[in-house]
């Protein structure tokens, strides 16, 4: 008797597993953008270390308040309301303003991928001048299939997120170097 069981359960889980139920788990994808500033580091870093200010120089961003703490502060929390109307919750996971350094991921809201971490840090480029690095990684938000629903492909968050970085990077060393 408990052979049969014992086979039973196994043959189920076996459909499972080929069914994708089981064990589908959808790729880790990364973007990276860097930008070249005419301008130096710490100007840069009081931009993009601006925590509650990505508004200031990120076109897709309407508006962003901290809404825990105050200040640029491991652990502050940001809420961002989109150009297109959504909003998404962030919290700041590592703030360096000394490597000015900073990385975060999404907490809450319209999420555009799972598992989200997102790192920005400046670089001395020399001659006055820096290097932004933004990186991010993350899943698609059905990761546990291999058939998301239309619009949560691997393709689409990748372009989302690639398309936003992009130009945010272009537009901050706009406003940088025009001074606006």
């Amino acid at each position: 008797m408990i052979r049969i069981v014992v086979s039973t359960l196994a043959l189920a889980l076996t459909g499972l597993f080929h069914a994708g139920v089981v064990c589908a788990e959808a790729n880790q994808l990364s973007v990276m953008h860097t930008i070249r500033i005419n301008a130096p580091p710490d100007v840069v870093w009081a931009v993009v270390g601006d925590f509650g200010g990505i508004q200031r120089w990120s076109p897709g961003v309407e508006s962003s308040k901290l809404i825990l703490h105050d200040r640029n502060e491991t652990g502050a929390i940001r809420q961002l309301r989109r150009r297109n109307g959504t909003q998404v919750t962030e919290k700041l996971l590592d703030y360096d303003p000394g490597n000015r350094h900073m990385a975060y991921t999404y907490v809450d809201g319209a999420v555009a991928a799972s598992d989200y971490y997102s790192e920005v840090t400046v670089l001395d480029a020399g001659d006055g001048a820096s290097i932004v690095e933004w990186r991010g990684t993350f899943k698609r938000l059905a990761y546990w299939t291999d058939d998301p629903p239309a619009g949560q492909d691997d393709k689409t968050v990748y372009n989302f997120i690639d398309t936003a970085y992009r130009n945010s990077l272009a537009n901050l060393k706009k406003v940088i170097e025009e001074g606006r």
